[in-house]
């Protein structure tokens, strides 16, 4: 088998695991894991045989690789500390395949070449297959009689619940975005507008507030870039995909009357008895008491969902405890100290600055693929601050996917 193919076959067996069937899975975020771990201890120990044949192209290790690697070390010798060996030992082992899928998918690209077009049509592709199954399910409920917003948890398609489907579809958005700006065929445009209407259209049924939130970011972003980037052309589409998305994610609630209203829904999240947002300060303020009550070490990695309990127990309901932080960032910070807390930010956001911002002219791009870049990035930072992407590999492995393809293009591509 060509190395090339073989490559590709692992892009689509990594993809496949995204979209698992529903049906007799009782644990899907386990079985992820389980294919993910078989796929690639498959994809690496061909690329290791490859590398010392010395038949792959070489490649600099990025700066995200070798901080992840660190991140991982630095959480290996939390087991000498750690309340529980087991718990630590299991989150590791996941930690570990997410370090080897991102190998994995640094020699893809690094192997198969990719335009930022075919990566753009890629998400694409992905986008129209899981919003179908949304829609499949919307279709069923509004056929059997009227829709409500208690019902958005039957909208959550291939993912483990409604929060997961959101970002994910979400993540699709600013490769949607790319098109319209690139197509040159007017009838394409229309296409891939229409499927940026359906995506909002969708966002507002399922009914969650962190989307609400990155969708106003999302909204100020864009026309920041129309600003910066100003001709008559850019402008007029950038004013028009606003209102576009503006009037999309609204509808349906200005339709219906019964519908929460969006801009309330932002409003709530400042209020002193809204539950929700009370429970995530709560968490917030004892992973921030943590992280300095051991601002080195930490508690262990994986060890929060322990060390949680004595911060929570006055909060708690029956045995319910925080499991996690909704937070990553200050999850890594209370488990592994204000070292990992600044290895995991150096991590996440290496790549995209990278992609943003050219060092060695010291000048920031301005383009639109920087615009997608950065509307991924405002989604994924989002979800990462208001719920915990890295424990769903739905959303972390798109992740892993494109910062893997940014730092194998940003400098063969004027991104």
């Amino acid at each position: 088998m060509k190395k090339k193919n073989f490559q590709i076959i692992i892009g689509i067996l990594f993809l496949i695991v995204l979209y698992l069937p529903n049906d007799y899975i009782i644990d899907r975020v386990a079985s992820q894991w389980l294919l993910l771990s078989a796929i690639n201890l498959v994809a690496l120990i061909f690329n290791l045989f490859l590398i010392l044949k010395g038949k792959l192209k070489s490649f600099k290790v990025p700066i995200s690789l070798k901080t992840i690697s660190i991140l991982f070390l630095w959480g290996v010798i939390s087991i000498f500390y750690t309340k529980s060996f087991q718990i630590t030992v299991i989150d590791l082992s996941r930690f570990f395949i997410y370090i080897i899928t991102f190998f994995n998918l640094l020699i893809l690209f690094n192997e198969v070449e990719i335009s930022f077009k075919k990566i753009s049509y890629l998400f694409a592709i992905l986008f129209i297959y899981e919003i179908y199954f949304s829609f499949e399910a919307l279709y069923i409920i509004m056929s059997q009689g009227q829709y409500e917003s208690s019902m958005a948890g039957k909208l959550m398609g291939k993912a483990s619940n409604i929060n997961v489907t959101s970002f994910s579809i979400a993540l699709k958005v600013p490769f949607l975005i790319y098109l319209i700006f690139k197509e040159k065929r007017n009838y394409l445009k229309a296409v891939f507008i229409s499927f940026v209407i359906l995506c909002y259209v969708m966002l507002n049924f399922m009914n969650t507030r962190a989307i609400t939130l990155s969708n106003y970011f999302i909204l100020l972003l864009i026309f920041g870039f129309s600003v910066i980037n100003f001709n008559k052309k850019v402008f007029l589409k950038s004013i028009l995909l606003i209102l576009v998305i503006f009037f999309s994610f609204n509808a349906p609630s200005l339709l219906d009357r019964k519908r929460s209203d969006k801009n309330q829904e932002l409003i709530s999240l400042t209020t002193t008895n809204d539950e929700s947002s009370n429970q995530r300060i709560r968490y917030y303020k004892a992973g921030i008491e943590q992280i300095i009550n051991s601002p080195v070490l930490g508690v262990g990695f994986g060890n929060w969902k322990l060390a949680s309990v004595k911060y929570d127990k006055e909060s708690a309901v029956e045995y319910v405890v925080p499991y996690h932080m909704h937070n990553d960032f200050l999850q890594f910070g209370a488990e592994l100290g204000f070292i990992g807390l600044v290895l995991y930010i150096v991590f996440f956001s290496s790549s995209f600055l990278k992609s943003l911002i050219d060092f060695k002219k010291l000048e920031i791009r301005f383009d639109t693929r920087t615009l997608v870049v950065l509307l991924f990035f405002t989604y994924m930072f989002i979800d990462s601050n208001l719920n915990f992407p890295f424990a769903r590999p739905m959303i972390y492995l798109q992740f892993l996917l494109f910062i893997a393809y940014l730092e194998n293009h940003y400098k063969k591509e004027s991104i």
